[in-house]
């Protein structure tokens, strides 16, 4: 899920602090990409994801507690579970974004269903969370904001069963995902009376909107390890 307040403007000073950075090195591999100059990880640990911690501190999770999602109990098993990501450059964190999967009831669009009905097909095989592409106030530029989503979407196609891409976000991020490929599945209110919207693409509608092959990567497949957890987080 995405929120317009991960892209304030300068005035917004509450948001100026410096981060705290920590090093990215020993992690993966790098991973290049087409776009000059940037470097994709996947951080698969508590301890590696320690790396973008200054960033992840920026995460607004207004969109789930104003529709009532409940999903702010389970961050750490939403990180287990699902992808994060990091985008750098020379070694400074530029972006974040997590992705996780459905079927677990763990993501914003599961937990909207309850609410509000709609077509089922988008939540099966192959169909993942985008989350918010956290970035420090300093890089919150539109141009640097997509090359850091192409560079993550072109490195997660290759690595995950990924046929469905949905976010819950507000109307603003909605049309910024709509230029990428995906169109608004719904409309609901929160408990403040705030709009919010269900987004969600096709895979090869959002490659094709991002200049993007189409790969075929392995299913994904949960580690055996976290079922304990999730089986407390899926609604009854």
């Amino acid at each position: 899920m995405t929120t317009m307040a991960n892209f304030p403007t300068a005035q917004h000073s509450e948001w100026l602090d410096e981060p705290l950075l920590l090093p990215l090195a020993g992690l993966d591999p790098d991973q290049g990409s087409h776009v000059d100059g940037l470097r994709f990880k996947v951080l698969r640990t508590p301890r590696e994801r320690q790396a973008i911690a200054g960033l992840r501190r920026h995460a607004a999770f207004l969109v789930e507690q104003d529709l009532g999602l409940g999903l702010a109990p389970f961050e750490q098993t939403r990180d287990d579970l699902g992808v994060v990501t990091a985008v750098y450059r020379e070694g400074r964190p530029l972006a974040s974004l997590r992705i996780v999967p459905t079927g677990h009831g763990l993501t914003g669009a599961e937990r909207l269903m309850e609410q509000i009905p709609f077509d089922p097909s988008i939540l099966g095989e192959g169909s993942w969370e985008v989350g918010r592409v956290i970035m420090e106030p300093r890089d919150r530029r539109p141009d640097l904001l997509l090359d850091c989503l192409t560079v993550i979407l072109e490195n997660l196609m290759q690595r995950e069963d990924m046929r469905h891409l949905h976010a819950t976000t507000t109307l603003a991020m909605a049309r910024l995902w709509r230029r990428v490929g995906m169109r608004t599945v719904l409309t609901a209110s929160g408990a403040s009376g705030a709009p919010y919207a269900l987004v969600h693409g096709r895979l090869a509608d959002v490659a094709a909107a991002l200049h993007l092959p189409v790969h075929v990567a392995r299913p994904h497949v949960p580690v055996t390890r976290r079922e304990p957890a999730l089986a407390a987080a899926v609604p009854v």
